[in-house]
């Protein structure tokens, strides 16, 4: 069994692995059937999944990034608050390439077995996303 220090470093080769586009290295630190409740609809699961997500999220917005802000663990389970900023180049996921930078806020908790991250679940501002874009009123427009 890990310690939560050696999970949060597993969390943090994880992001970085995602933010430098070094889909191999999530081998590392992703067990192959990882369980992802919110995958988007049409994406197979596991970790070839994944790797098909973010392949279509860094050719859309290639300048895509996601800071770690707070790294909480406990046991098996290790929680991130995160900030996630890109640019729309392209189409992807509803969003139309307006050229504008969003900013947004976002969670997840991953499960960590054998070294390995084999669950997550994560929630991220998809509707500041929207309004960020001007795709959408913000707060307090009537």
């Amino acid at each position: 069994m890990t310690t939560p220090e050696e999970n949060k470093a597993i969390v943090r080769r994880y992001q970085e692995a995602y933010n430098t586009n070094q889909l191999d290295d999530l081998d590392h630190v992703v067990a192959a059937d990882i369980k992802t409740p919110a995958m988007l609809p049409g994406f197979p699961h596991g970790l070839q999944g994944i790797k098909q997500l973010q392949r279509m999220t860094v050719d859309a917005w290639p300048d895509a990034h996601v800071t770690i802000e707070d790294l909480i663990a406990e046991g098996d389970r290790v929680a991130a608050r995160i900030t996630v900023s890109a640019t729309p180049q392209k189409e992807a996921f509803g969003v139309p390439p307006t050229g504008k930078s969003f900013k947004i806020g976002g969670m997840y908790i991953v499960r960590i077995a054998n070294g390995k991250i084999v669950e997550h679940w994560g929630v991220e501002d998809a509707i500041g996303i929207m309004q960020q874009l001007g795709l959408m009123p913000g707060p307090g427009a009537n």
